[in-house]
């Protein structure tokens, strides 16, 4: 744990590259324990933005994922939950994704969404991901997938009507200069779709430094709705929909890695024999909040700006 330290450097805001952070308080990994020392959240004086410093350096970030990572190796119940999910998202999203729409998804991980969305109906849809071993489980299934980031690979400009980002953002550690990249992706008119937490939430208030959404050192930001308007207007992407995901989830998690925080093992073991039912117990304060607009799950509908219009 502790050769982590080496591989965990201080950085400038990564929206706008100043370096005048205003220290917010310090966050653990604690649903992972892959720190080796707490990291600081701090926020950028110039334009408010939150992140962590420090965080892990280019080429080391597999050592902050450990070989359980969710989004990677979910199974049973979990996994019946989130097809089903994802199959009422591509339902809403059709006018966005159907064919001849080409749909591109950045940080694909096994491939899952593009699968529905194959299985829908619509056939040009390829994806990217870092990591190899999530990417050849999308290949076995037929999917386009390569391996690679924004960084790494070469992808054609304005060859994309739509360009999928699910819980993918928060987790780059240039969140502007991604956003740049994605719009050049973008055919002009084109729908940028964005899942992420939402760092103005009634999760995040309530469970401080427990909250899901900050997940250090993976995610490296956290975006409010404020923050990622700015972001988007600064390389010609306007948001036109904002969407605050109801169900208890944020809430069944909070509850366990607080718990487990406090070092309440017994709370926590109970918890999570319980998570389902305390997804289901909660889901009335998420309702609440997601009416309210305070949400701690979001999803976000950007549109590429038309020349001239």
């Amino acid at each position: 744990m502790s050769d982590r330290s080496h591989h965990l450097i201080a950085v400038s805001c990564g929206l706008c590259g100043a370096d005048d952070p205003e220290p917010l308080g310090w966050l653990d990994d604690i649903r992972y324990g892959t720190l080796p020392h707490p990291v600081q959240l701090v926020a950028c004086r110039v334009c408010g933005f939150r992140y962590l410093t420090p965080q892990p350096q280019p080429g080391s970030e597999a050592l902050f994922y450990p070989a359980g990572y969710d989004p990677y190796r979910r199974t049973g119940w979990t996994a019946t939950a989130r097809r089903l999910l994802l199959r009422r998202e591509v339902r809403v999203l059709w006018p966005y994704l159907a064919p001849p729409r080409h749909v591109l998804e950045i940080g694909c991980a096994t491939g899952e969404l593009l699968f529905i969305i194959r299985a829908a109906g619509n056939p040009f849809v390829s994806g990217i991901e870092p990591d190899p071993d999530a990417a050849r489980i999308a290949l076995r299934h037929g999917l386009d997938v390569r391996i690679g980031t924004l960084e790494t690979l070469a992808l054609p400009s304005t060859a994309y009507d739509t360009v999928l980002l699910q819980h993918v953002l928060e987790h780059l550690p240039e969140p502007g200069r991604a956003l740049a990249r994605v719009a050049e992706l973008l055919r002009p008119g084109g729908t940028l779709v964005l899942w992420l937490p939402n760092g103005d939430s009634w999760a995040a208030r309530c469970f401080g430094s427990a909250w899901m959404g900050y997940d250090p050192p993976r995610h490296r930001s956290v975006f409010t709705p404020a923050t990622l308007l700015r972001a988007c207007a600064q390389v010609g992407l306007e948001i036109i929909a904002e969407h605050h995901e109801w169900h208890g989830l944020e809430w069944a998690w909070g509850l366990r890695l607080l718990a487990r925080a406090k070092g309440w093992r017994r709370i926590e073991h109970t918890l999570a024999r319980l998570h389902f039912a305390a997804i289901l117990a909660t889901t009335p304060i998420a309702l609440a909040a997601a009416l309210a607009r305070r949400s701690g799950r979001i999803r976000i509908l950007a549109r590429k700006r038309v020349p001239g219009s």
